[in-house]
């Protein structure tokens, strides 16, 4: 029995393990969102997920597109606006659904998924539970 105890507990720890490593690109809201979110970190944003989607992120600096995006909370998928501020300097994300539902100090985590071929998103942590509304 003891191995057994020792088994799920190791078994445990690789799926945490695995979790905080598949997600590349992580943000803690700073504010209450709308829908959009700019990301922090653009080599990361170049490196994990754009490389994945376009051929030249010149494209993209240029106008912006539509991607899909995975939820892998809620296994739905959904069509969002990817694009560049110049003035900013950052990439952003437009019309992400689960935004809005989300509180200051929320964790989302973005990944491509190459299998897919689409970026997945998750609520990593949340900072407060959420209660839906009626």
């Amino acid at each position: 029995m003891e191995n057994s105890s020792s088994c799920s507990s190791t078994l445990k720890v690789t799926c945490q393990a695995n979790k905080t490593s598949l997600w590349k690109i992580r943000k803690i809201l700073t504010e209450k969102s709308e829908g959009w979110l700019d990301f922090d970190n653009n080599s990361h944003v170049e490196k994990y997920l754009l490389k994945h989607l376009i051929k030249s992120i010149n494209i993209i600096k240029k106008d912006p597109i539509k991607i899909k995006i995975d939820d892998y909370d809620r296994g739905h998928q959904h069509e969002v606006i990817f694009g560049y501020f110049h003035e900013t300097d950052k990439y952003y994300l437009g019309e992400i659904w689960r935004l809005k539902e989300l509180s200051v100090g929320d964790e989302v985590g973005f990944f491509y998924d190459p299998i897919a071929k689409n970026v997945c998103f998750s609520v990593l942590k949340q900072a407060k539970p959420y209660v839906q509304k009626k």
